[in-house]
């Protein structure tokens, strides 16, 4: 953004809790609302719409499903004698814990 940019002050209301907890993730994240914000209106124009899914799953359960999808795609690769045998798995990570140890 170049220095003779016009800037606009932008003002909206939100849940205290809300706020006070999205600050501590960002500032996790070493970002503050102001720079968050303007992110986020940056991707809004870059992608002509909103740069995420909106959707009611939290985070956990969406990873519980995406972890569950990965189990039955497991069985069905078992089912099919798709992939490795557990025996010649467990050597390899055997392996590679050893390697590790040695290190």
């Amino acid at each position: 953004m170049s220095q003779t940019e016009e800037k606009s002050r932008v003002s909206f209301r939100t849940d205290a809790k809300l706020k006070e907890e999205a600050t501590k993730v960002l500032s996790d994240m070493q970002l503050d609302l102001t720079t968050a914000f303007n992110l986020f209106l940056d991707q809004v124009v870059k992608q002509n719409k909103l740069p995420f899914e909106i959707t009611n799953e939290t985070a956990e359960e969406k990873e519980i499903k995406e972890i569950r999808a990965r189990v039955f795609e497991g069985i069905a690769d078992a089912e099919s004698n798709r992939g490795v045998d557990a025996e010649s798995y467990l050597k390899q990570l055997n392996k590679k814990k050893e390697t590790l140890e040695n290190e």
